[in-house]
């Protein structure tokens, strides 16, 4: 069974990062564009044996959740079919922005963020009872 660039992408991206959960709209790690790099190589034996290499970051530099994300992501690739060695690498340089989101991630989390906006109530006071006091007695 051959494994591709595009199954070790899909398969980072069914570990949600724990951000997108807050800003309600739940994505994977290469939809959040924190998979900067994947190597995926045939043993050159022909045996059928394939390793696969990864690189995954944060959106934040002081983030603790980038050892699970690494070990959840090496067992989520050791269990792929074919796959006898994975590599795990932190991005430790990386320098995460807004523009590395997926478009289709971009474009839901906008969406949301629009309804978001129209749904919200508007509460008006007067400054008297803002301030904590009823001047109108």
């Amino acid at each position: 069974m051959t494994v591709t660039e595009a199954q070790v992408r899909a398969v980072l991206n069914e570990i949600v990062d724990p951000c997108s959960i807050t800003a309600g709209v739940p994505a994977g790690l290469d939809d959040m564009g924190l998979v900067s790099g994947v190597r995926v190589e045939e043993d050159p034996a022909g045996t059928g044996a394939w390793h696969v290499a990864a690189t995954v970051g944060v959106t934040e530099p002081s983030c603790v959740l980038i050892g699970s994300f690494a070990s959840e992501a090496h067992a989520r690739l050791a269990a792929l079919p074919g796959v006898t060695s994975v590599e795990i690498s932190l991005a430790d340089d990386y320098d995460w922005t807004q523009d590395r989101l997926a478009p289709d991630y971009r474009q839901r989390l906008e969406e949301h963020r629009a309804r978001k906006r129209r749904t919200l109530p508007l509460l008006v006071a007067s400054s008297a009872a803002a301030a904590g006091r009823d001047d109108e007695h």
